[in-house]
């Protein structure tokens, strides 16, 4: 699914509408494409509007951040852009984040081997106004909450 996003506002509304029907955990969403296309701005509108009030730092320093959605679900957005080897994943139970959350994760290929299958990528694109964003579900979890997704209208 392909979804031209000619502003910031858009790639906000995107977020939440992704929010809107997200599945309960565990999910994992790869949010990929050019530096500073707006992958951490749609992961925040999307934890906004799964409830998260607190401040919505970037990952990129810290590696992941974690939010408590409610007492059973629990969302992390992972920032992989300064990953050196993957194997420093391990040494923050990665894995155990992979079977228990939702996982928001940008730059996923800096995970190699060690990330499975996405239920849904999020590729953004710098592209004339806008921004291209290009939807692909991977798994049947992820198709099914595409075909629930409202495309977001520009104002």
């Amino acid at each position: 699914m392909r979804i031209e996003l000619t502003d910031e506002a858009m790639t906000r509304k995107l977020g939440k509408s992704l929010a809107k029907n997200c599945p309960k955990a565990p999910f994992l969403v790869t949010l990929t494409g050019h530096l500073g296309a707006g992958k951490s701005h749609l992961a925040r509108a999307f934890l906004k509007k799964l409830g998260v009030t607190d401040a919505i730092p970037s990952p990129t320093y810290t590696l992941c951040e974690t939010y408590a959605i409610d007492d059973t679900f629990t969302v992390s957005h992972l920032d992989l852009y300064r990953l050196e080897d993957p194997e420093e994943l391990e040494f923050f139970g990665f894995r155990e984040l992979l079977d228990h959350q939702g996982l928001l994760i940008e730059w996923p290929e800096r995970a190699g081997p060690l990330l499975p299958v996405a239920d849904l990528d999020v590729h953004l694109v710098w592209h004339d106004p806008g921004r291209m964003c290009v939807l692909t579900a991977l798994t049947e979890k992820g198709e099914a909450w595409l075909s629930q997704l409202k495309v977001p209208k520009s104002a």
